[in-house]
């Protein structure tokens, strides 16, 4: 485990799987804002695989593309895998290179907030067609309330969304374990575009340019997931595409293309916020 520090945030991230981020502290609170768990691997991305923040690349479902060859993993090629990554006291670079690919991400601690910057190289002779989302499971309590900024053209399960209206339950509050509940949706990032989890014990927002990453995921998950051990999480995913996998972000042109030898670069501040934010007010 590497562990990240500053007088503000404690980060602890395994470089041998995924560097998946396993722990993301508010020292102030002591709030762990990440799902634990231990790291298990798995063919299918389930209950168990579903703990702390990972990357999810060239898809996050499972599909078929041919410029992959093939069946691709569930949650995509670098979750779980082998990471290389160079560190000091408050900052990270890792990668994994693939022989297709090179993906890279560094996290970078400055104050309240960690700054990850990503970069995605083509390594083949040929174009190259992914989707990245940022997959970061996030501890949340009744208490809490979802906040959506600059975020517009909302759709769950292909039907248009007036966000936080939904015909089972306002959105904006999380839910209860006992709900039984689970729902993916997507927006369009307009500008700068954040989402935001805020509440009476502190807040994590999630801040990125629309240019550079266009589109914004939901995962909402209160006991609805998976059916035969459910669990409580909130992931609120900047991704470069409004789809469930690249084979579906490819045939609505949504997917993103690197040329032969081409790179790509994109990034995101998530901000740990203060308990008394002025837009919080409890559900309940």
């Amino acid at each position: 485990m590497i562990t990240l520090a500053n007088n503000r945030i404690v980060l602890t991230l395994e470089p041998d799987f995924g560097a998946r981020v396993t722990s993301l502290t508010d020292l102030s609170s002591g709030r762990q804002w990440l799902v634990p768990g231990d790291c298990v691997d798995g063919d299918a991305y389930l209950g168990d695989q579903a703990r702390g923040w990972d990357e999810c690349f060239p898809t996050v479902g499972v599909c078929q593309h041919p410029s992959w060859g093939g069946p691709m993993r569930d949650h995509g090629e670098v979750w779980g895998r082998k990471w290389s990554v160079t560190h000091n006291a408050d900052s990270c670079m890792g990668t994994y290179v693939d022989p297709q690919f090179a993906f890279a991400r560094s996290l970078q601690l400055k104050g309240m907030t960690v700054i990850a910057n990503y970069h995605v190289t083509n390594r083949s002779a040929d174009p190259l067609p992914y989707l990245w989302s940022q997959h970061a499971l996030l501890a949340t309590t009744p208490a809490d309330r979802i906040v959506l900024q600059d975020i517009a053209d909302m759709q769950a399960g292909g039907q248009p969304l007036i966000w936080p209206r939904h015909t089972a339950r306002d959105l904006s509050a999380v839910g209860r374990m006992e709900e039984g509940f689970a729902l993916k949706l997507y927006g369009q990032a307009q500008n700068t575009a954040s989402a935001e989890i805020a509440g009476p014990a502190g807040g994590i927002r999630f801040d990125w340019s629309g240019a550079g990453i266009p589109s914004f995921g939901a995962w909402l998950d209160y006991g609805g997931w998976p059916p035969d051990k459910p669990v409580h999480q909130v992931a609120l995913e900047p991704t470069t595409a409004p789809a469930d996998d690249l084979a579906a972000a490819d045939a609505m042109g949504r997917a993103r293309r690197l040329a032969p030898r081409e790179t790509h670069r994109w990034a995101v501040r998530i901000t740990l916020t203060e308990a008394t934010r002025p837009h919080w007010k409890s559900p309940r």
